[in-house]
Order: C-alpha cells, then structure tokens, then sequence
C-alpha cells in the first residue's frame, strides 16, 4: 500500500466508475483494477461492490476517510516544503458555491494569479455544508462559505456579509397580493419594513437546497411567517432560479448582489427585490484547516479576497 494506491481510490470513490476513474488518472483499467485489488488483498476486506453502477462496502467507506486524511497530510507536507523552498508553486483547492463563485471568482483569480503565475487554481462547487465537509476531508484547501466561527480545527475569517432578498416579477407579486385582498401598498409595507411573508401565502415559490445558506434562511423567513410555502421549483443553481423568476414562475430567495449583476438598479427590468431585514443577513467567511503549518499561499489568497471584497 503506498499514497498511489491512496489517489487511486479516492479517484474511483468519487466517480463511482472504473472507467471514469481511470480516464481521469490517465492509467489504464487494468493498472486501476489492480491496485484496487492489492489493497483489499493486504487488508484482507472488500472495499467495493464491483456492480453498476459502483458504491463502497462499509470497509470501503473506512478506508475513503483514513486515504483522504493521508492524501491532506501529503499534501500539507508538500506545501510546507514548497514554503520552507520558497517556491510559490502548486495547485490551490478552492470549495465555493457556484452562484458564489460566478459572482468573486473571476476578478479574484485574475488579480490573485497575476500576483502568483506558479499557482494554479482547482475549484469545487458545492452547497455550504458540502464545502464545509470537502474542507474538512481535505479534498480543498479553503472554503468560501457561510462556517461556524468556533468551529473546532478550523481557521475561519469573515469575509462581507451577504444580503438575500426575495426577488419575483411585479406581475406576479400584484397578481398573488390582489388574491390575498390586501393593497399592494400594505403588503409591500409588510415585506419591507415586517418581514412578514404571509401576505405572500398564495405565492409559488423557488428554494434552493437545504444544506445551501440561502435556502435555509428562505426556509426560516416562510416559517416565521406562519407559511407552508407552495414550492413550485426547487433547485441548487440561483442563477436557474433568478432566470425562472424573470418569467414569473415564481419567487426567489437570492443574494443582492446577484440581483444586481443580473439586473443593475432593476429600473425596467420589471422585477422587485424585497429586503426582508437583518434575518436575511449571511455571514460569508474565508475558512482552512487550522495546524501546525499553514500554506503561505492559502493567506495570500484570503488577503486577495479581504481586499476585493471585504468592505462589500
């Protein structure tokens, strides 16, 4: 058993498929197949179910989290040899929402790698828990995501905060307030300054996942409200959700700012973003796996972020 055989299960428990794994390691499947089955031979255990599609035996799961903490602590030494070097190169694991993503990415890559050219960028996309598990089993190296401040192992830096708001059509929010027998006025007054959804009770709406920040504080706003939400579209692209609700599908719970590069003061654009209040506030923080060594370039990046975005 070496850190080879390590990579080479991760690769197939992640895609669930030999020949996919094997494409993406660039070895064949017979090379694959057989280090599978030398590691299972020294353990004495089966680690997979070689049906299709494929999964892992409870040995199999096992072992993925003991290859994933050897393939992080590799990993760490590696970057802590390249500092000690003071050899700026290698490949930086970024975790973030997609939507997220779209919106800060760009400009902080472009700025970040004209500043470090030996860096390269791996970016997995994921809802917030999901980016806060991949962290932790060290498949990134930092995360942009909604985390815990007094998460245990965990070094986490506020970044800005987020602000959601529930975006639709004025078609549809006059036609479900008329239903409702309340003034638009009125219930506009009621969004705005209350937070108060049950003017919208008759209003299908669009949520998000519930391990994504946005769809958990869309979840709490409607409950606090005294709404059974009628959910129309559930998905885990906003940008899906904000093109849905262009059409008047139905409402939405998304960050402003993506509102606002979609559709700038919203001026003609014939839709109303409604700010619920403080409730809707997320936390967006910068987090990487505190320990002895940290990676210079992980805090070359979060100062990168800090100055783009910080006061945002």
């Amino acid at each position: 058993m070496n850190l080879v055989t390590m990579d080479y299960f991760i690769a197939l428990a992640e895609e669930r498929s030999f020949t996919r794994a094997a494409e993406r390691l660039n070895v064949t499947q017979q090379t694959l197949s057989a280090h599978i089955a030398g590691v299972e031979r020294e353990l004495g255990v089966k680690l997979v179910n070689r049906k299709v599609p494929l999964t892992l035996t409870n040995a199999g799961d096992r072992f993925l989290t003991y290859a994933r903490r050897f393939q992080a602590t590799k990993r760490t030494l590696d970057q802590e040899f390249l500092d000690i070097a003071q050899d700026e190169r290698g490949l930086l694991g970024i975790g973030i929402a997609a939507t997220r993503g779209h919106m800060i990415l760009p400009e902080a890559l472009s700025v970040f790698q004209g500043a470090h050219p030996g860096i390269n960028a791996l970016v997995m996309e994921g809802e917030n828990q999901e980016l806060i598990e991949f962290l932790r089993e060290g498949r990134v190296d930092l995360v942009v995501a909604s985390v815990p401040h007094d998460l245990s192992g965990f070094v986490v830096r506020h970044l800005y905060d987020e602000h959601v708001v529930l975006l639709l059509s004025e078609e549809l929010l006059e036609r479900v307030v008329v239903e409702s027998g309340i003034p638009v006025d009125e219930a506009i007054s009621r969004l705005h300054d209350d937070g108060d959804l049950s003017v919208l009770g008759k209003c299908p709406f669009m949520l998000l996942g519930e391990r994504d920040e946005p769809g958990q504080t869309a979840r709490r706003l409607l409950a606090r409200s005294g709404v059974r939400p009628w959910v129309r579209v559930r998905s885990t692209n906003s940008e899906t959700l904000v093109d849905l609700a262009s059409k008047g599908v139905g409402a939405c719970f998304v960050p402003m700012r993506q509102v606002r590069a979609t559709f700038g003061d919203g001026e003609g654009s014939g839709m109303v973003a409604l700010d619920l209040g403080p409730d809707s506030t997320i936390s967006i923080d910068v987090a990487w796996r505190d320990g002895e060594h940290v990676w210079s370039v992980i805090e070359s990046f979060y100062e990168t972020l800090h100055g783009l975005f910080a006061e945002d």
